[in-house]
Parts: structure tokens; C-alpha cells; sequence
């Protein structure tokens, strides 16, 4: 028997750098590493990444995970307008390019304003989650940004790692070489260490892109030959020098700043973020000095809100420890020890028990064993690209 007879409801619908990705339910997609020695350690390094964010409550910009084990990931399906969408994919579809040089001839639209500005507030809070808990993603490019239509989700955390270490994956224009007038962030020449610089240098490159349309100077021909283009950018960044800026000045402050390492902490940075969303430093001030009876509504709503959020992590845990797998399955099916181990309450929301269970259900048939027992065209897969039309009720 196949593993098409097998589980029928399994579809290939991508391949990264390090793993295959196949949908299992329209909402939930598994990540499974690849078969060389690198790819599998980088899984491990994401797997981590990911048994330290359930411990934690959920960040609603960053992709949830549902379950994960040695051999796969299973993760929330980010639909956009095309396959697997992310930032870039989406970003390259507004503008037009010479095929020849590869530089950006038209850009023939921008997001609306107001996404591009929620756009940038989601990638901000993305990264201050990972500070709060002394993490930097460490490759921040758009390829890790996914879209599930107009929301926008931080994923692919294998080069996640904590703050202080070595800057490995550091892609221009993203990330920038050090110069010899920055000694304290490391030697000339090399990517210095993750921590605030590197994470704000990436989100003022990635909001010069959302908010220009188009990559850092991918709209200026640098160089006679197309080939020399992204060395130079590298040496161009290096030396601090920087597209200029003509836009919505506010937002091109933050992206200065941004390059500029000029914010202390992500957290800092998200603040003035939150300023340029409200429309004015004292908006949450002003929102709080409204009439009493609306004052009087707001208070219990919250009170009511909380209530029932606590009487549902109730019911959920009371319905999660009891379908929950005994230790022999949880053994013979090579889930990780500890998993449910220090779990936070707010991840067992309805949505996530029976995305969980679900999950825990195709890991006990064997399906992270088949998969990962091969390539996708080897088990007999197709690559299906999307399989899903995107429409506003469909949850």
C-alpha cells in the first residue's frame, strides 16, 4: 500500500532549504527535514526554537506550531494568493524587472498604507518575542516571512539562536559586513554577533521593501555587470551607505534609524512603531480619558473576556489530558520526551487542542516515518502547488 492509499489527505505543496512541506488538513501543513547531515541539524536547531515557544504564550506573528518530533514539524498553513506565499513572493508581483540585469524597472504598486504599517508593527512584535526570551531569529529576509492572505507570520527559526552568538547567516541587504569603525560589534570584515544591531539592520531593510516596493538598491544598476551587483551592495552597506530616502518621512526615519543601529532594543523600536500606527505620541493616553459609561463597557468587557479565556484553558487542559497518547505510544511513536513538559496554558486554546490531536493522530499511523523515509518524487509525490481557493470564510 502506498502512501498516497495510506493517508490520502497528504499533499506536497513545498521544498525549502532544509526540509519538504506537505499539507495534511487544509490549515496545517508538516515540515520534514531533509536527508543530508546539515539539513537535519538545522531542523534540530528549529525544533528547539520551537519546544521553547510553547513553553511560552503564543506570539500571534510568529507561525504556531502544533506538535513536533525528531523526523517533522506540524505547523499552521499560511495561505496567501499563491503557494506557500511569502513577503518576497508577493513584494515581486508588484513590480516588473529587466530579465537581463535583474533590476527592478517599474514598481507598479504598493500595499495600501495602512498593511504596510500593520505589516511592519506584526514583524517588530515577531522580533521582540524572540528578544524577551534572548533569542535572535538571525535570518531575517522576506523568504521567512509567510502571508496567510493579508496576515503576516515570522517562521523558519533554524537559524535562530541566542544573542551574543556569531551572525552566521548574514545575507545582504539584510545583513551588513562590519567596517573597522564598529570594534565593539567584532573585526572588520565579519558579521559581528546577533542582538539589536543585527535584527533592526534586517527590519529597516525589510521595511525599505515594503514600503519602496522593491529590495535596497534593487532598483539602481551598480555595476556594468548584473554579476557584480550583489558584491557591491555588500561593500556599499558596509561602507554605511544607503539608498536615499523619499517617502513617508516618519517611516523613512525608522528605517534610518533601523540601519543606523540607533534603537537599543527591538523593544525600543516597536514603540515607535506603536507612535506611527496611533498617529500620536499620547494616543493611548487619550483613548483612557473617554466618557465613564464607555470607560465603565471597556473595564468589563475585559473582566468578562478574561473570565471566559480562563474557564476555556480550564476545559481545554480537561480535554487534553484525557485524549492525551500514554507513555508507550508517546515512546513507540518517537514523539520527544518532555514535550508536554512546561507547555503553557494559553497555547490549549479549542483551535489548538483539535489541531493537536489531529496531528498526534497522523504521528501514531506512521506518517512522519514514511515521510521522512525519502525524497517527495521518490514516495511518489507530485509537487501540487496549491490545492485551496483563498476566500474570506475559510478558517
Amino acid at each position: 500500500m502506498t502512501i498516497q492509499d495510506q493517508f490520502p489527505e497528504v499533499h506536497w505543496v513545498w521544498k525549502g532549504a532544509i526540509s519538504f512541506v506537505y499539507e495534511v488538513h487544509p490549515r496545517i501543513v508538516v515540515k520534514v527535514p531533509k536527508a543530508g547531515e546539515f539539513e537535519r541539524e538545522q531542523f534540530q536547531k528549529e525544533l528547539k526554537i520551537y519546544e521553547i515557544f510553547l513553553q511560552q504564550p503564543p506570539c500571534p506573528s510568529i507561525v504556531q506550531c502544533f506538535l513536533y518530533a525528531d523526523n517533522g514539524i506540524f505547523l499552521e498553513y499560511m495561505r496567501g494568493t499563491t503557494p506557500y506565499e511569502s513577503l518576497w513572493s508577493r513584494i515581486q508581483s508588484n513590480y516588473i524587472r529587466d530579465q537581463h540585469t535583474m533590476i527592478v524597472t517599474k514598481v507598479e504598486r504598493l500595499e495600501p498604507l495602512a498593511l504596510r504599517k500593520k505589516w511592519m508593527t506584526d514583524l517588530a512584535q515577531a522580533v521582540v518575542f524572540l528578544e524577551s526570551l534572548n533569542l535572535a531569529h538571525g535570518d531575517l529576509r522576506p523568504e521567512n516571512i509567510l502571508l496567510d492572505r493579508n496576515r503576516l507570520k515570522l517562521s523558519d527559526f533554524d537559524c535562530t539562536a541566542e544573542i551574543g552568538t556569531d551572525f552566521e547567516a548574514c545575507m545582504a541587504p539584510y545583513g551588513r559586513i562590519l567596517s573597522d569603525r564598529e570594534p565593539d560589534e567584532g573585526r572588520r570584515g565579519s558579521s559581528g554577533f546577533l542582538g539589536s544591531r543585527t535584527e533592526q539592520f534586517a527590519l529597516g531593510s525589510l521595511y525599505y521593501l515594503i514600503n519602496y516596493g522593491v529590495e535596497v538598491y534593487g532598483d539602481q544598476c551598480l555595476t556594468e555587470d548584473p554579476k557584480e551587483h550583489g558584491p557591491k551592495v555588500v561593500e556599499l552597506l558596509q561602507n554605511m551607505d544607503f539608498p536615499k530616502l523619499n517617502s513617508d518621512p516618519l517611516i523613512d526615519e525608522i528605517i534610518d534609524k533601523c540601519w543606523h543601529n540607533k534603537y537599543k532594543t527591538i523593544a525600543d523600536l516597536a514603540s515607535n512603531i506603536e507612535t506611527l500606527v496611533s498617529g500620536c505620541p499620547n494616543a493611548r493616553g487619550s483613548n483612557a480619558k473617554t466618557n465613564p459609561i464607555r470607560r465603565w463597557i471597556m473595564v468589563m468587557g475585559h473582566i468578562t473576556q478574561r473570565f471566559w479565556r480562563i474557564f476555556w484553558h480550564w476545559w481545554a487542559m480537561v480535554l487534553y489530558c484525557n485524549g492525551k497518547p500514554t507513555n508507550a505510544e508517546v515512546s513507540n511513536n518517537s514523539e520527544p520526551q518532555g514535550y508536554d513538559r512546561g507547555m503553557h496554558p494559553d497555547n490549549l486554546t479549542e483551535d489548538f487542542v483539535w489541531k493537536r490531536a489531529l496531528c498526534q493522530n497522523l504521528q501514531r499511523r506512521g506518517l512522519l516515518q514514511l515521510l521522512s523515509s525519502g525524497a517527495p518524487e521518490h514516495l511518489g509525490f507530485t509537487l501540487e502547488w496549491y490545492r485551496h481557493t483563498v476566500c474570506g470564510g475559510d478558517t
